[in-house]
């Protein structure tokens, strides 16, 4: 079988190649079409939602302002002060 993709998926699929150290782009093609496949026919989105509201919310995230830096301990004490506001009080 032969598949003919545009330059820059071609393009893309040799970086992911590369990155995932793949030894050739006929291995990285099937290994990503078989994972894309299983994602589907799985429902790898766990959460229900349609590509529109992924985008949706996608979208948001991006225009909700300048990112702010995070740390593990930060956000373990966030989550322990609204478990507490909505638990305790």
């Amino acid at each position: 079988m032969t598949l003919t993709i545009s330059d820059e998926l071609a393009a893309a699929l040799e970086a992911k190649r590369r990155e995932a150290g793949m030894p050739t782009i006929d291995a990285a093609a099937e290994f990503l079409l078989a994972d894309a496949i299983d994602a589907d026919a799985s429902g790898a989105d766990s959460l229900g939602l349609s590509p529109d509201a992924l985008r949706s919310l996608i979208a948001e995230g991006e225009n909700s302002g300048t990112p702010v830096a995070w740390d593990a301990p930060s956000v373990r004490e966030e989550v322990r002060r609204r478990f507490d506001a909505r638990n305790l009080g």
